[in-house]
């Protein structure tokens, strides 16, 4: 009968398969045997022990030789150069660092070992888009004492040498509209644009170290228009600003301005952070949990300033229909002042430096992955507070006295602030799936990476808030708020 072409296939594999391992396990070569052509060994090959290491008819691979007798040392050559120091002539390709941990999981202890490389590098750059929350809606521009108390009464200077009749026929009902108290409410959040880099590494066991610094650029609003156009030749406007002061009584003063009135804000925010993530203390499949700890430092810098400007002149402003006429009737507007301006300006820079302490959670792979972080700690605020003022007398002051003086206050602060920081980010391989840019060398190994950060401090001064509204010589005052900024980003990082 005919045997099958496929069963003489597998017969003749078992068969090989069969002799293959018998030869390669036959018995090994004796040293005695005569293994090169004629008998004679080449000059500096191994011939064997020396004579009287064994005794007469001793077989080597028999065991150990008889007492009184020993093994002889590995030979000093082999080969025509000998042997080098180590089997390879350089590093081992075999030499690989091996590393042991054992985990809990689920409860159950587990050893693990990793034979791959040590660490990866990573480099990352972001393209930020950041917000710095605004200096406060209800923030008075002067003195709350003096504007409950002098505000809402008509600051008229009815005697030389200045007389100004801010509302001549006393029919509007107080406090009335013209010369209002302005607030900072015109600002909202301040949008800067900014980046972000980073460099670090992972370790075997997926803790990570991450050094990162960032820069939100200034940003500087500037708001004016305020008032009405004066539809007159006298250029007057008394519906511009009126501005508290505090001069040492128990109502305080107000100084109207019938000009123009710029307000303007700034702000400028750089730091860097230095994070390191701990071993897994929960590990699933795509998802671990690890602890976060570093240090933190932030560099805040904000700017107000005001200016406001009068004409200087002497009027009567009727009330009732809005009309401005001299304080003597059938006589041209008097100019007792020069025109002026008043200038209040602050500045606060704060140093904020401190631990920080977390979690982070991981979900994902290499292909695709989305972590998020938790992290509060206590930060030592270094703060440093200016105020500048210039020309803050009213105008009957300017007529007797003249200008006033341009004054300068500073004053520095040490103290703790909690701080709390969230974030969320994701990254994924975009690029080396798209047909033109997966064949830039570089492009097409970097992932896009996008994210959201949000940090609030606990207490931080603001310039708007630490200005002490004083007649002449503004001073500081210490008040504090929460801040908070947060931060958009779009970039790209690599594994190396």
């Amino acid at each position: 009968m005919r045997m099958p072409s496929w069963k003489s296939l597998v017969n003749g594999l078992l068969l090989a398969a069969l002799f293959g391992p018998a030869v390669a396990f036959d018995k090994p070569a004796k040293a005695q045997d005569d293994v090169y052509p004629g008998g004679s060994v080449p000059p500096g090959q191994y011939a064997g022990p020396p004579p009287g290491a064994y005794p007469e008819g001793y077989d080597p691979s028999m065991g150990a030789p008889p007492g009184g007798y020993q093994m002889p040392g590995p030979p000093p050559a082999v080969g025509p150069d000998g042997i080098p120091p180590t089997a390879w002539p350089g590093t081992s390709p075999f030499n690989v660092q091996t590393r042991e941990r054992t985990m809990n999981r689920d409860g159950l202890w587990e050893y693990d070992n990793y034979t791959g490389p040590r660490r990866k590098y990573k480099f990352g750059i972001d393209y930020l888009m950041g917000w710095g929350v605004k200096p406060g809606p209800d923030l008075l521009i002067g003195d709350p004492n003096a504007y409950l108390h002098s505000y809402p009464t008509d600051d008229t200077f009815p005697l030389p040498p200045f007389d100004r009749l801010t509302n001549a026929d006393f029919a509007d009902p107080q406090p009335f509209q013209e010369w209002p108290a302005r607030r900072l409410n015109g600002f909202g959040d301040l949008d800067h644009f900014g980046v972000r880099s980073t460099f670090g590494w992972e370790n075997y066991d997926h803790s990570e170290i991450q050094i990162s610094g960032w820069v939100l650029f200034n940003n500087k609003v500037t708001l004016t228009g305020f008032g009405q156009t004066p539809n007159d030749s006298t250029d007057i406007d008394p519906y511009v600003f009126r501005l508290p002061l505090a001069n040492g009584s128990t109502t305080g003063t107000v100084i109207s301005y019938d000009g123009q009135l710029l307000l303007q804000y700034d702000q400028l925010m750089y730091g860097a952070d230095f994070d390191y993530w701990a071993t897994p203390f929960w590990e699933g499949k795509n998802v671990m949990l690890r602890m976060e700890m570093g240090v933190k430092y932030a560099y805040i810098q904000e700017k107000f300033l005001m200016q406001a400007s009068d004409s200087g002149q002497e009027y009567q402003y009727t009330g009732d229909d809005g009309t401005i006429t001299p304080v003597i009737p059938l006589l041209n507007l008097v100019q007792p002042i020069d025109p002026f301006t008043t200038t209040i300006a602050s500045r606060v820079t704060s140093n904020l430096v401190g631990p920080m302490i977390g979690v982070r959670a991981d979900l994902g792979g290499d292909a695709f992955k989305v972590w998020g972080t938790l992290k509060t700690g206590v930060l030592a605020n270094i703060e440093r507070s200016e105020v500048f003022g210039n020309n803050v007398r009213d105008q009957v002051g300017q007529s007797i006295f003249g200008p006033g003086p341009a004054t300068t206050r500073s004053r520095e602060h040490v103290y703790i602030t909690p701080v709390f920081e969230t974030a969320i980010a994701g990254e994924f391989g975009f690029f080396s799936y798209l047909p033109v840019l997966k064949e830039i060398p570089i492009l097409n190994l970097s992932k896009l990476r996008i994210g959201y950060n949000y940090t609030i401090i606990g207490s931080l001064s603001r310039p708007g808030q630490v200005i002490q509204y004083n007649y002449d010589v503004p001073d500081l005052k210490t008040k504090r708020q929460n801040f908070g900024f947060s931060s958009v980003n779009f970039g790209l990082n690599w594994t190396f």
